[in-house]
């Protein structure tokens, strides 16, 4: 029996218990009992992707935990749905039948956290739900509930029960010291963590609000935008374009800068990348040369900067449930300034731009699941720079 199948049955066997003892589990409360009271931060959280985590919301997740259950003899079907579905760590619902399952990383399943385990033995979200709601308020007093502090809120621990510890998916072969995805451990020992910078200061930044009716000086937004806000993108990044003539070439120095992120630049599942486009214009504004024209990755790898897998295989790219080995990390790590130079005939130029694209997915694997959607289609403009050219 693996590791999954063995942590399923413990799950089983202790509901059971609870049942065949007469005890009733406490449940997790919709996001709907809680809008009752706090309807802005309802409001914030119901458009977030935290709202959006489930197969049945999020298409390329479901694409992606199909295909990984296939490859897998559904090995990987509880590792995933534990943070896309967290809900079914209380109420067993692993095939997500149940409405409130359905709601994804629910208001109730964060203020549930009561403590993060270090031990293998354990997914490292320890959940107490019940009555008691845990957050960062220390003079709270409300009727519905209790309210309790926990500085879990104020640092990044509490996120890192999902966006970190993402090693070692049992029953594949990516176990090893192979990293999947562990925004976290990136973020330690960065300038931000030293700082006290935490995911909260930048994903759940402060805002004039409502609070439980009431107005408030600053209550965190419930949004947690990141990549899927445009905004987000062109505050993590920076291009600063310098471009020379000489002997009849230009010599474009071009330096990307991850200036905003307390994390690598692509940073969360590894289908996402950044990639640079740099174009030469003439004075009629058509584009004479750049470093790519149908696929950066294939054209100009260097202006591409995401990470790769194998399998054992050699077959490169890997899905991560089937990799054994990291081929190439060209992400870019907090506050590093990455310098690219390229050369090309100087012959009738009069601009030069660069710009910084952001991709959720590559375009390869939407094709593969028939994906359509606009939003996973598009490529975000994060930064540009542009130079006019005076040859002499």
């Amino acid at each position: 029996m693996s590791k999954l199948s063995s942590s399923l049955m413990l799950v089983t066997l202790a509901g059971l218990w609870g049942v065949l003892h007469g005890q009733q589990p406490e449940k997790i409360e919709s996001a709907l009992t809680c809008k009752e009271c706090h309807e802005d931060i309802y409001n914030q959280w119901s458009g977030s992707r935290h709202a959006r985590s489930t197969p049945a919301k999020n298409i390329l997740f479901a694409k992606i935990y199909e295909l990984s259950q296939q490859d897998t003899n559904g090995e990987t079907k509880l590792y995933c749905i534990r943070c896309h579905a967290p809900v079914t760590q209380i109420n067993g619902d692993v095939d997500i039948q149940q409405e409130i399952t359905n709601e994804g990383i629910t208001c109730d399943i964060c203020h549930s956290i009561a403590e993060l385990s270090d031990s293998p033995q354990h997914w490292p979200n320890i959940y107490e739900p019940g009555k008691t709601k845990r957050g960062p308020s220390k003079d709270a007093d409300v009727d519905e509930h209790e309210v309790v502090y926990s500085e879990l809120f104020e640092n990044s621990r509490l996120c890192s029960g999902c966006h970190g510890d993402m090693l070692d998916i049992p029953g594949t072969r990516s176990c090893g010291n192979l990293t999947i995805c562990d925004t976290d451990f990136e973020w330690r020992g960065t300038t931000f963590a030293k700082e006290g910078k935490s995911c909260v200061d930048c994903h759940m930044t402060g805002t004039q609000g409502l609070s439980v009716g009431k107005e408030v000086e600053r209550t965190a937004q419930h949004d947690f935008s990141g990549a899927y806000s445009h905004e987000k993108l062109q505050e993590a990044a920076k291009l600063v374009l310098d471009v020379k003539e000489f002997g009849g070439k230009i010599i474009a120095a071009i330096q990307v800068i991850n200036k905003g992120t307390g994390h690598l630049l692509p940073t969360g599942p590894p289908a996402r990348m950044v990639f640079l486009k740099v174009s030469a214009f003439d004075h009629n504004g058509e584009e004479v040369w750049s470093n790519y024209t149908n696929n950066p990755a294939k054209e100009d790898p260097f202006g591409v900067f995401h990470i790769v897998f194998a399998n054992l295989e050699g077959k490169i790219p890997s899905m991560p449930w089937l990799a054994s080995r990291i081929v190439k990390d060209t992400r870019i790590r907090p506050g590093e300034h990455r310098q690219l130079v390229y050369k090309f005939p100087s012959e009738g130029v009069t601009k030069v731009e660069a710009k910084l694209f952001y991709r959720l997915a590559p375009p390869p694997l939407l094709d593969k699941f028939e994906i359509t959607d606009e939003t996973l289609r598009k490529a975000y403009l994060m930064a540009q720079s542009e130079q006019i050219i005076t040859i002499e």
